[in-house]
């Protein structure tokens, strides 16, 4: 699909799938970070400061994927008012997860 993308797709299709691809990291980093969070936590002994720390990894790793996610609605939104034909759907990123973790096997 990206090399497929790469060589003969529009400059619009080739956006798309980069920021479907963002918001792919975006997903997997916020997961990454809410389980390192809650490691600390349960890790923190009671220490309040350790426990403090773990309360605001996983607070920030939310708000880092809810921030991914409105910019990816925002964007769609503004194509859309522009009359850009923006065509990026969730199977486009499901199918796009797919090669990657094919890739990477």
């Amino acid at each position: 699909m990206l090399r497929g993308l790469l060589e003969n797709g529009s400059i619009i299709e080739i956006v798309a799938t980069f920021v479907a691809l963002g918001l792919i990291i975006a997903a997997i980093l916020s997961l990454i970070y809410i389980i390192v969070g809650g490691i600390s936590f349960i890790l923190s002994a009671g220490n309040e400061e350790k426990i403090k720390k773990a309360v605001n990894t996983i607070r920030f790793a939310i708000i880092g994927l809810v921030v991914a996610f409105v910019a990816f609605f925002a964007v769609s939104f503004i194509a859309n008012l522009m009359g850009i034909p923006f065509e990026l759907n969730f199977s486009t990123i499901i199918d796009l997860m797919r090669e990657i973790f094919i890739a990477l096997s």
